[in-house]
C-alpha cells in the first residue's frame, strides 16, 4: 500500500482535510509501536514528537516528516519491542522516564543541541530590545513540539501561564536557582506544586504569534531565588545591564550562558 508524505499541520480541516485518513493510520502505527498519541486524524506536534523519537530510535533522520522509509518501518508487521516512551500530556511525572548520560546531574534542557542561538545574536543574554530594554535569558532554537526537560529536580512554583505572542512559561524552584522555562505551549503535562525530576519532560516548544524571528525555541531564565515575589519587575525595581538598559526582570536575575555551556554536556533523553 502506498502512503502519502505527512508532516505537521496535514489533516487539519483548514489546511488539508483530505490527509485525515492517512494521518490517522500513522497515529494508529504509533499507538502499535508503545506511543501515546491521540488517533484523531490531525498531524499536531504530539504527532510530530512520537514521529521524531520513532525515527531516532530507528536510526533514521529525525525531521518528523514520514516518508517512504519512516512508513515502511512503521508498518512493519511486527513491533518487536515498544519503543514509545509517552507523549500524552496527562501522563504524571511520576511515569516520565529519565535517563542520565552522565554528567553532575543537572541537564540542558532539551536533548539536542539545534543551535548555538543563545551564544550570539538576538538570542544571547542581554541583547538589546525593543524600548531600550536587554534581554533576560537565553533563546534555544528548537522545531515547534520539542520536548523541554527539567534541569534538576525541583517544584513546579508557578504555570503554566500566559508568557509572549501567544506562548506560556512555567516556573521551577531547583533549589539551587529558580528556572522560568519560557515560550513554550500551554499543554505542559505539569502543574503548580508538582514535583519534577532531572532530566523530566515537562512542556513542549511553542510558536510565537505576531512577531517575525528565526526559529521557535525556549527561552531560559535563571534567579538566584534570593529575591521573592513576580519574575517581571518592571521600574526602579529590576535588574540592569552593565549598559545600563532595564531587563524588566527581578534583582537576582541570572546569565544562563555559563552553565548551559556546561549542561550542554548532558542531554537528557526524549
Amino acid at each position: 500500500m502506498t502512503h502519502p508524505t505527512l508532516r505537521l499541520t496535514d489533516g487539519y480541516p483548514d489546511v488539508s482535510p483530505f490527509l485525515n485518513a492517512d494521518v490517522k493510520a500513522l497515529q494508529r502505527e504509533l499507538v502499535r509501536w508503545g506511543y501515546t498519541v491521540k488517533p484523531d486524524g490531525r498531524f499536531g506536534p504530539s504527532t510530530q514528537a512520537a514521529v521524531k523519537s520513532f525515527q531516532r530510535k530507528q536510526g533514521l533522520r529525525d525531521d518528523g516528516i514520514v516518508g517512504n522509509k519512516t512508513w515502511g518501518l512503521l508498518t512493519a508487521k511486527q513491533a518487536t519491542q515498544s519503543v514509545g516512551t509517552g507523549f500524552s500530556t496527562s501522563v504524571p511525572p511520576a511515569q516520565t522516564p529519565v535517563v542520565s548520560t552522565g554528567g553532575d546531574g543537572r541537564f540542558f534542557p532539551l536533548s539536542r543541541i539545534y543551535s548555538e542561538s543563545w551564544t550570539k545574536g538576538a538570542g544571547m543574554f542581554g541583547s538589546g530590545r525593543g524600548g531600550g530594554r536587554a534581554h533576560a535569558g537565553c533563546d534555544l532554537y528548537a522545531p515547534l513540539g520539542t520536548w523541554v526537560h527539567a534541569i534538576m529536580g525541583g517544584t513546579v512554583t508557578l504555570g503554566p501561564y500566559y508568557f509572549y505572542c501567544n506562548t506560556y512559561a512555567i516556573e521551577v524552584d531547583h533549589g539551587e536557582f529558580v528556572a522560568r522555562y519560557g515560550e513554550v505551549q500551554k499543554d505542559s503535562p505539569v502543574r503548580k506544586g508538582d514535583k519534577v525530576k532531572a532530566g523530566q519532560r515537562i512542556a513542549r516548544v511553542g510558536h510565537l504569534v505576531g512577531i517575525s524571528v528565526k526559529s521557535d525555541m525556549l527561552h531560559l531564565e535563571l534567579y538566584k531565588g534570593t529575591h521573592s515575589g513576580s519574575l517581571t519587575v518592571k521600574g526602579s525595581g529590576s535588574a540592569v545591564s552593565p549598559r545600563g538598559q532595564p531587563y524588566q526582570r527581578r534583582k537576582d536575575l541570572m546569565d544562563p550562558t555559563p552553565l548551559l555551556a556546561q549542561w550542554r554536556k548532558n542531554l537528557p533523553v526524549d
